[in-house]
């Protein structure tokens, strides 16, 4: 049987595309009745889905923007928000190799 998270590729989708397959995941569980709990959840999921899209049309924006430096501090906002890259820790200066 395939990993339902992987699909049995051995590597998870993008984690957008896991937010969205967990957002699924809990409608289908909670958001199905028609008690104030479930419409709650419909509404927090559809408040989600809008900041992701806003965020993802901000992220399409900079990147036609050029490369000042608000600009820059844009699209890194929006990309650490969606997940858009991976963050790596960056070594101190001071243990880094000399350059040559």
């Amino acid at each position: 049987m395939d990993c339902p998270d992987c699909g049995g590729s051995g590597a998870l989708p993008h984690p957008s595309v896991l937010v969205e397959w967990r957002m699924r995941d809990i409608e289908r569980a909670r958001a199905a009745g028609s008690d104030e709990p479930a419409s709650d959840i419909r509404w927090l999921i559809a408040e989600l889905r809008r900041a992701r899209t806003a965020l993802t049309e901000i992220a399409t924006l900079a990147e036609d923007m050029g490369d000042s430096e608000p600009v820059r501090q844009l699209r890194v906002t929006a990309g650490q928000a969606l997940e858009l890259f991976e963050v790596r820790p960056v070594a101190p200066a001071s243990s880094r190799a000399p350059a040559r």
